[in-house]
């Protein structure tokens, strides 16, 4: 991995020095170097790397389910466009920065079929040290015997926010992982033992870890549950990594202002385009 130019690794180690590249900007990064991390396992996936005249590292795209591309320069972006160009790769969203995501959707807009969708603004929100506020003692690490409610909550959520139902075999095999790996925290009602707070550390990479899917039952929401829910994740989350980070639709207030409490502050602009 020392060519200048444009290379497609695929089923191999990654090298550090491309870690090292999206470890520069933790929060931005962490979902790609997440899946950077599973390259070896994944058939199906493919890692672009674009290297200037000096061979350093100006662009990371990574291509699977998702494509996720990680640019910092002009000559990166046009090399990926090419190579998109002389393939035919099926993926269900481009995701990341939002100055990123649209110069490369412009180039390329022609090779692929109509969006179902388009966010064009979810800002990044970091915290870098502990919650604000107090987090909730009742909110705690999910366990297999949780499983079939945490996959009927998160099915619901996913419906709502990206506007179809996901696999359900994938889904929840995707449960069983994070919930396997401690990485999935709910809440019961005391009173009812109904799960009313999920959220899981949905990636891992770059110095950071991403946090996905916070829901609140809709008959306790206005209750500062997702606050406190989300305060207690930050603290649990700190065995993975030292940066908490999520991303949230721009018009999604409520969400916006209970982050904000915990200690949350924007740190960069994503888009997402879905097919």
């Amino acid at each position: 991995m020392s060519a200048v130019g444009l290379e497609v690794v695929r089923g191999v180690n990654v090298k550090n020095e491309v870690f090292d590249y999206l470890a520069t900007a933790p929060e931005l990064n962490c979902f790609l170097s997440s899946r950077t991390q599973l390259l070896e396992k994944s058939k199906n996936s493919t890692l672009v790397v674009y290297r200037n005249s000096s061979s350093q590292i100006e662009g990371v795209t990574y291509i699977g389910g998702n494509l996720i591309p990680a640019i910092s320069s002009r000559a990166a972006l046009l090399s990926l466009v090419d190579h998109l160009r002389s393939k035919q790769y099926k993926f269900s969203s481009i995701v990341g920065e939002s100055k990123t995501v649209f110069d490369l959707w412009e180039l390329v807009e022609h090779l692929y079929s109509q969006p179902r969708a388009v966010r064009q603004s979810q800002p990044l929100l970091s915290l870098r040290g502990g919650s604000k506020i107090s987090g909730n003692p009742l909110v705690h690490a999910a366990t297999l015997s949780d499983l079939d409610e945490v996959v009927e909550v998160g099915i619901a959520m996913f419906t709502a926010e990206v506007g179809e139902v996901p696999d359900y075999v994938d889904y929840r095999s995707r449960s069983i992982e994070l919930i396997g790996a401690g990485r999935t925290l709910i809440s019961r009602d005391p009173d009812t033992q109904k799960v009313i707070f999920k959220s899981d550390i949905g990636a891992i990479g770059a110095g950071a870890y991403q946090i996905h899917g916070v829901w609140v039952d809709p008959a306790y929401r206005g209750k500062g549950l997702g606050s406190a829910g989300v305060a207690t994740l930050v603290e649990y989350g700190k065995r993975f990594a030292p940066i908490a980070s999520l991303y949230v639709n721009d018009f999604n207030h409520a969400a916006r202002a209970s982050y904000h409490k915990v200690g949350f502050e924007k740190v960069a602009e994503l888009a997402t385009i879905f097919f």
